[in-house]
């Protein structure tokens, strides 16, 4: 099994993580759609304040493992947000501590 990817856009400074987990900055929504789209495990995705959704979105439907998304601030869960629908699940409110939260998730299966 391939381990958990994380993506961040750059100059978001990561949380501690477990090791062997893969933290991937992306500056733009380009950057983001290849990550995911060159995974073969899970990914926690957060890509705040990234524009073209839309661009993120159809990549994350063309990836066949999980994709958590974190939302560092809090949500509705009722906003638009196609990145959100394309996901498998959705941690909002936790700040960067969310990223942890979601990637312990994913390797306690």
């Amino acid at each position: 099994m391939a381990g958990v990817l994380v993506i961040l856009p750059a100059g978001v400074a990561p949380p501690p993580l477990p090791e062997g987990v893969e933290v991937r900055p992306c500056a733009t929504s380009g950057e983001v759609a290849a990550a995911l789209r060159q995974t073969g495990g899970d990914v926690v995705l957060c890509v705040d304040g990234l524009p073209d959704a839309e661009v993120i979105a159809g990549a994350v439907r063309t990836v066949e493992a999980n994709v958590i998304l974190v939302e560092q601030d809090a949500w509705d869960g009722e906003a638009h947000s196609p990145v959100s629908a394309a996901c498998t699940g959705v941690v909002a409110g936790f700040g960067i501590a969310g990223v942890a939260a979601a990637v312990a998730l994913l390797l306690d299966g």
